[in-house]
C-alpha cells in the first residue's frame, strides 16, 4: 500500500504523516515503526540538519510547495512537521 496521493482527493492528515515518516526512516535508516509522531526531529536515530533538509526538500517535491524557512526551523516534533506540511497543502499557509 502507498501512502502517496492520488491527486483525486484531498491529502489527509494521515497521509501526510505516512509520508513524512516515509521519508524520515528511508532518510535516517530506520523502521517507520522506530519513528513516532510526538518524537523531536533532532533527536531521531542518526538525524542531522542536512538528512532533515533533505527530507524537507522530497516533502516540497511530493507536493509541489515550498516552506517558510523559519517555519521548518520552528518544527520541533514529527507531529509539527506533518501539520507545517498539511497547512501549505491545504491551503492555509503559502509562501509570502
Amino acid at each position: 500500500m502507498t501512502a502517496e496521493p492520488t491527486g483525486h482527493e484531498p491529502t489527509s492528515r494521515a497521509q501526510i504523516a505516512a509520508v513524512t515518516i516515509e521519508y524520515l526512516a528511508t532518510e535516517l535508516e530506520v523502521s517507520p515503526a522506530e519513528i513516532g509522531l510526538s518524537d523531536p526531529l533532532k533527536a531521531l536515530p542518526g538525524a542531522d540538519s542536512m538528512k532533515l533538509l533533505r527530507v524537507v526538500s522530497k516533502l516540497e517535491r511530493q507536493w509541489d510547495i515550498e516552506f517558510d524557512d523559519q517555519a521548518v526551523f520552528a518544527a520541533d516534533t514529527v507531529q509539527e512537521l506533518v501539520t507545517l506540511v498539511h497547512n501549505y497543502v491545504s491551503g492555509e499557509l503559502t509562501t509570502p
